[in-house]
């Protein structure tokens, strides 16, 4: 009959209680079977005090879709569709807090990059008391990040949102010291020597020091990205590529850029003005 149904917990019960009691069966259901109904009544009242309640009931959906996507995000607002007419209800979990992000992404990445690059710059510029070294350095930094966002979109790779939005303020924080490193004994060295004569100076100095750091950085949180699940490996992941982005634009980018607005920078200063 079709219209007669069992749920999960009314079958576990039916086995228990007339199915496994009554003697007629006993030929049919052995020893192993017996054990199995009985313990399968156990898991099933013991999963019922943990979803279901006096006030609330919870309920798992699991399903092979990834956390993030075009296809989860589909479903997630198809279940939400479905469950329109109940109206106290709560859908939560990883999935459905990253199609809530990524509605407000945009706006919320917008207002981070700005205010990071704003608070960073300001930083730099009382350290050089300058603003081109600083404004040089803070968007070479953040080109790096718009670089990560990038070969992660290209290579079809999943972003987590939350994953951009802290690698974003962790990277700018983490890798301007490089740029620091080198602009600083590009202008100590420039003081005494030609603008090419700086360059290859101070690339010899910092170029040591940065690509320390920067391997010490990108292996750690490479291998924390490996072990790791979920949004930490995420984080960890980008933070890796994002920091191997900032490294090189740094010692292939960097010292270009100096020497290429060498007269902006050493403007009005007592520098040597050989070229």
């Amino acid at each position: 009959n079709d219209n007669y149904k069992l749920s999960i917990k009314e079958l576990v019960n039916y086995l228990n209680e007339d199915i496994i009691t009554d003697s007629r069966f006993d030929e049919f259901i052995d020893d192993e079977t017996r054990q199995k109904i009985i313990d399968s009544k156990v898991k099933v009242d013991d999963a019922d005090k943990l979803l279901v309640g006096d006030n609330y009931s919870r309920m798992l959906i699991i399903t092979d879709y990834s956390n993030e996507g075009k296809d989860t995000f589909k479903y997630i607002e198809d279940t939400r569709d479905e469950l329109s007419d109940i109206d106290d209800k709560y859908l939560i979990g990883n999935s459905p807090m990253a199609l809530d992000i990524s509605k407000s992404f945009d706006s919320e990445l917008n207002f981070i990059t700005l205010l990071t690059i704003v608070s960073i710059f300001l930083v730099v510029a009382f350290t050089f008391k300058s603003i081109i070294s600083p404004m040089i350095i803070t968007l070479i930094i953040q080109c790096s990040v718009f670089v990560t966002m990038g070969i992660l979109s290209f290579s079809g790779q999943p972003i987590y949102f939350i994953s951009l939005l802290v690698v974003q303020s962790i990277l700018m924080g983490a890798t301007i010291d490089y740029g620091i490193v080198y602009t600083s004994y590009y202008l100590e060295n420039r003081a005494k020597y030609s603008a090419k004569e700086a360059v290859g100076k101070a690339y010899r100095r910092s170029s040591h020091t940065i690509c320390t750091s920067g391997c010490i950085l990108i292996l750690v949180t490479f291998i924390i990205g490996i072990l790791a699940n979920g949004v930490t490996s995420k984080i960890c992941l980008t933070l890796s590529k994002g920091t191997l982005c900032s490294v090189i634009l740094i010692v292939l980018i960097l010292p270009g850029v100096m020497a290429a607005l060498d007269k902006i920078i050493v403007k009005n200063k007592n520098y040597n003005n050989n070229n």
